[in-house]
């Protein structure tokens, strides 16, 4: 059953197995895999629930419609840097673009090194994304739907002899409107809200929608449940209407900045003092090429193709592409030579390079309200690597047929006329606040270690300090793994499902 705000009467108290917080990767994924073993499991979501039919087009209704803090949520510190968040039903999977990649057996391999992990390897979790691809139809994106854009990367990458593909997507039946940022329209994108949400309705499982927990339940060291209250999508206010579920086991999945807050602002499971550090996320930045033909670019899919000869070294190049209110930020020039530019947008080509970062950050509850402080700076390492980054972007863009490109990068030009020029990039002396970068897929607050001292949660996403209280989202990567990571985080937390369920 679904239960929205509009049909809560009076105050509720039930009782589950296990209680989810949050129904993005993580929670979404946690919850069907724990129904479909027996257990009986409550998923509440402070957001609405949003059909096809409800999403718009217009970028701006949509930022306050999925968006948390209305799309202008930042990480602060030496500059801004915007990052974004959905909050409803599916979670950031209703924004995203549908990119699809499995852990890196490497990255794998490295956490379980460093933070002497158990029960977990590549050959553990490859069953688990088998069984993941498949429900959502994960596989490279058609050509049909492709678009110039990302036929233009193709290009560019056999032109140069690097490696490049089609991008693996869970979608079904996508007809490129390239408005994945706003949510699917068609229906098409088989974010949490249209697969595992639903699957997990249909097998018995109970949604609570427009419900922000605010307090864990928490006896003799081991968590006994959480209560909430209800919000007003109109307007999102509290109401007076409540909800307590007592289980026996509580998994948060609110996202590398949610879940943090509320275990800050319950005062639990940070004996590390490592709730909320330890942010990282994958540092990325666009820049646009100006071509003679046209491009036509919001024409296909939105990202559907990357570079990937530079992954080990530790970025990777992507199509982007935005409704022209946002693309119009990564067009140089103000006043008439913006408008010129933006007249030609019709010819002008998106590209994008994210880096696997090494800096961290810092997420902080206020002291009233739920939006964090979120604090994060690049260091010079990163901004090195954003520089390597950014000069292999630009070949990409001249290989692909580029008349002009326009970088995006203080001290450099902001236009470039020839492939030579890139170099100027590579000879710039670029720092941390030259780039105009978005935090990717924030990650880490609430790492996962066995050295106790290093992390939040266990192997198994079970905090140290609170016997029963499960993590299950991106906040448990122990650093960033340098591939868009929501099927990681689907797969680890049908990994933490099944110890869950051996263990209540």
């Amino acid at each position: 059953m679904i239960y929205e705000f509009k049909d809560i009467k009076a105050n509720l108290k039930i009782d589950a197995d296990v209680v989810v917080v949050g129904s993005g990767a993580g929670g979404a994924v946690c919850a069907h895999r724990l129904r479909k073993l027996g257990k009986s499991v409550v998923l509440i979501e402070e957001g609405s629930y949003w059909k096809p039919e409800q999403f718009s087009t217009d970028m701006w209704v949509a930022m306050k419609m999925l968006y948390r803090d209305n799309g202008m949520r930042a990480m602060t510190g030496r500059m801004v840097i915007p990052t974004m968040q959905a909050r409803c039903v599916g979670g950031t999977t209703v924004i995203n673009s549908a990119i699809c990649f499995r852990l890196p057996d490497e990255i794998l391999d490295e956490w379980v090194e460093q933070e002497k992990l158990k029960g977990l390897s590549p050959g553990v979790l490859k069953p688990i994304f088998d069984e993941i691809e498949q429900f959502l139809n994960i596989k490279p994106e058609s050509e049909e739907v492709l678009g110039m854009n990302n036929k233009l990367m193709d290009k560019a990458c056999k032109a140069l002899g690097w490696r490049g593909e089609r991008i693996y997507r869970n979608s079904k039946g996508c007809k490129g409107c390239g408005v994945c940022m706003s949510g699917c329209v068609e229906g098409a994108k088989m974010s949490m809200d249209r697969s595992y949400v639903p699957a997990f309705v249909e097998i018995g499982g109970e949604l609570y929608t427009d419900c922000r927990v605010e307090k864990i339940l928490v006896e003799n060291g081991k968590t006994i449940g959480v209560c909430g209250v209800f919000i007003d999508p109109q307007g999102l206010k509290e109401s007076e209407k409540t909800l307590e579920v007592r289980a026996k086991a509580i998994v948060l999945s609110c996202g590398t900045m949610g879940t943090p807050v509320l275990l800050q602002k319950n005062n639990l499971a940070n004996s590390s003092g490592l709730v909320g550090r330890n942010l990282c996320n994958h540092t990325a930045t666009g820049m646009t090429g100006l071509f003679e033909d046209t491009v036509c670019a919001w024409d296909g899919v939105n990202q559907g193709y990357c570079c990937d000869e530079f992954r080990k070294e530790g970025f990777m190049i992507e199509v982007f592409w935005a409704p022209p209110d946002v693309i119009g930020i990564r067009v140089p020039g103000f006043g008439v030579k913006h408008k010129n530019l933006m007249a030609k947008l019709k010819h002008i080509a998106g590209f994008g390079a994210m880096i696997r970062a090494k800096s961290t950050g810092r997420v902080i509850a206020p002291k009233k309200g739920w939006s964090p402080t979120i604090i994060y700076n690049m260091s010079k390492q990163d901004a090195k690597l954003m520089q390597k980054a950014m000069k292999a972007t630009a070949d990409l863009l001249f290989a692909a047929g580029a008349k002009k490109v326009m970088p995006g990068i203080y001290k450099v030009p902001s236009e470039l006329h020839d492939a030579s020029e890139t170099q100027l990039i590579a000879d710039a002396d670029l720092g941390p606040t030259d780039f105009n970068p978005i935090g990717n897929h924030p990650m880490g607050t609430c790492r996962m270690s066995e050295l106790k001292g290093k992390g939040v949660v266990n192997s198994y996403g079970e905090t140290h300090d609170v016997k029963n209280l499960f993590i299950a989202d991106a906040s448990i990567f122990p650093n960033s793994p340098g591939v868009n990571p929501q099927v990681t985080i689907m797969a680890l937390a049908h990994f933490i499902a099944d110890v869950i369920s051996q263990k209540i």
